[in-house]
């Protein structure tokens, strides 16, 4: 793991510079970023429509669940691929699924049962985007006791649960309006095709339109690069990882001369 080689510039960003700078790093990495989250995904929505195939009314609110509850377990090889990116380091396949099996209790435990008890309850659902906003990471990545994964995420977002809610508001709009625009789009090239050119599909189920559940994956996919990114900024903030990435990068430096002299 090359501590000085980093994927990107290890310094405080505001959360629009996290946001372009997640476009920048999907650009640098676009095979790796996108494969790793189809393969998170796709067992996921496939799973959704067999089961959901005939649920009738309620496949609306069938869905949105499923992919709120889904969501933290279907990104979670991206983002051990993207922890082993931020050092330089390649993660096998093999690897991932290794770590996922070894952090598959905490997953079960903190992103399936206690994430559903809080949604569920509503008047809780705020602790998610805010005191579990970096739960991934802190159970996939730092790997620590299962049973200090609460604490080690409250104390990451303790002085910025603010920020948190606000910026998770604004992923909502974001991840709503993109959504649209992506179903609109894709409408539209469809009817090329089928040479019906038309802004007018009432006959168009709006939230089962195959084209509109992949876009609000793309949106999900994209969010945990930028959940990934908010995450290291939050620990430069908290415990100083410029200073300790360069104390770090020099000791390497002296340790190689030391080596090879």
């Amino acid at each position: 793991m090359a501590l000085d080689r980093t994927l990107v510039q290890i310094r405080e960003r505001s959360y629009p510079d996290i946001l372009d700078l997640a476009l920048v790093v999907i650009r640098h990495r676009p095979g790796t970023i996108g494969a790793t989250a189809a393969a998170g995904i796709a067992p996921w929505a496939a799973l959704n429509a067999w089961l959901l195939r005939e649920a009738g009314e309620i496949r609306a609110l069938g869905h949105l669940w499923a992919i709120m509850l889904e969501a933290p377990i279907a990104t979670a090889p991206l983002t051990i691929v993207l922890g082993g990116l931020m050092f330089g380091s390649k993660q096998r396949p093999s690897r991932v699924i290794a770590t996922m099996l070894g952090r598959l209790m905490p997953m079960i435990l903190y992103q399936f049962l206690l994430r559903s008890i809080l949604i569920g309850t509503v008047a809780l659902a705020w602790l998610v985007p805010t005191r579990m906003a970096f739960a991934n990471e802190v159970i996939l990545l730092e790997r620590g006791r299962w049973w200090k994964v609460w604490s080690r995420s409250t104390d990451l977002t303790a002085d910025r649960s603010g920020d948190l809610f606000g910026q998770w508001l604004a992923e909502l709009v974001f991840g709503s309006s993109f959504v649209m625009a992506f179903w609109l789009a894709t409408g539209q090239i469809a009817g090329v095709f089928e040479g019906e050119l038309t802004w007018a599909q009432p006959e168009v189920d709006l939230v089962f339109n195959g084209w509109m559940i992949l876009g609000i994956w793309i949106v999900v996919a994209f969010l945990s690069v930028v959940r990934f990114l908010t995450y290291i900024d939050q620990r430069i903030r908290l415990e100083g990882w410029e200073v300790e990435l360069r104390l770090r990068a020099v000791g390497r430096t002296m340790r190689e001369e030391l080596e090879a002299w």
